[in-house]
């Protein structure tokens, strides 16, 4: 073996070696330390110690636990939008440098507040559209400053419904989810070919694996469907509720007290308001 073969294999165990060994608790925390002070240089508010950054978790979670889940220039905002009923998507973070903002399902926010999302304008402030059927709006600032002016913001939108889907689903369509439908052909069946399938040029990929997406997401690519048939259920409707932790009132089923609790709060948002035009 020549000392270049030699010398290789050394690097390589070297290299390996360093994911097999276990840092000790002194040397996380010496990084914990170290990322924090990084972060600050970058003019962010200090880091909590809570924080616990998750791709996607339930909305019910994360209000509970803003600050395990959001950094600190997002708190205040997010708080803002969920006590009127505004779900968030997602929000920035540390790798986000000199901005900070936060994104919504836009079909999730009232006609009301769509119309309010697109008359926020400002020299210090950003939209955008990040995923999908999402869009975010932010400002071009982080720490004290930019914590105050989301919140400015947030403030802007008005209370609303929680939004259908994610907070509650009709009652045929819970009933559907307990077994009580007939699986039958989906006239809005339309076929499309997978991308792998497909010998296109590289300039169309792109344009082709946004098409594909979208039919995923669609009706369209359903081959059958589920219709509610009231002569499956087997028992009571109250029975299909017991135990659930859902809410039935109306032709609605909250998928949870949280969500219910929430709705009730615009309910009685409605009343105020109303109650309020009667005494002028």
């Amino acid at each position: 073996m020549g000392n270049n073969e030699f010398n290789e294999e050394a690097q390589v165990a070297e290299f390996l070696a360093q994911f097999d060994r276990i840092k000790t608790p002194e040397e996380i925390e010496k990084e914990k330390e170290e990322y924090k002070k990084e972060i600050l240089s970058k003019g962010f508010l200090p880091i909590n110690d809570e924080l616990n950054e998750t791709m996607n978790s339930p909305m019910e979670e994360v209000e509970k636990n803003p600050r395990t889940f959001i950094i600190e220039e997002c708190v205040p905002a997010c708080k803002e939008l969920w006590k009127k009923n505004i779900y968030t998507f997602m929000v920035s973070d540390h790798t986000n440098e000199g901005v900070c903002w936060i994104e919504v399902i836009l079909d999730n926010l009232s006609d009301e507040n769509k119309e309010i999302f697109t008359q926020l304008e400002g020299e210090d402030i950003i939209k955008f559209s990040y995923h999908r059927g999402c869009v975010n709006f932010g400002v071009k600032y982080v720490g004290v400053q930019g914590q105050a002016r989301l919140l400015e913001l947030a403030q802007q939108f008005q209370m609303q419904d929680v939004p259908y889907g994610e907070a509650y689903i009709t009652l045929p369509e819970y009933l559907i989810r307990c077994g009580c439908y007939d699986e039958v052909e989906n006239p809005n069946y339309v076929p499309m070919t997978e991308p792998r399938d497909m010998d296109l040029p590289m300039d169309q990929i792109g344009d082709y694996l946004i098409k594909y997406d979208e039919w995923k997401d669609s009706d369209k690519s359903k081959k059958t469907q589920k219709v509610f048939n009231q002569t499956k259920m087997t028992k009571p409707l109250e029975e299909y509720f017991d135990g659930t932790g859902v809410v039935y009132d109306g032709d609605r089923v909250y998928l949870s007290d949280y969500h219910y609790k929430k709705h009730m709060n615009y309910v009685n948002s409605l009343t105020q308001t109303q109650g309020s035009k009667h005494k002028m």
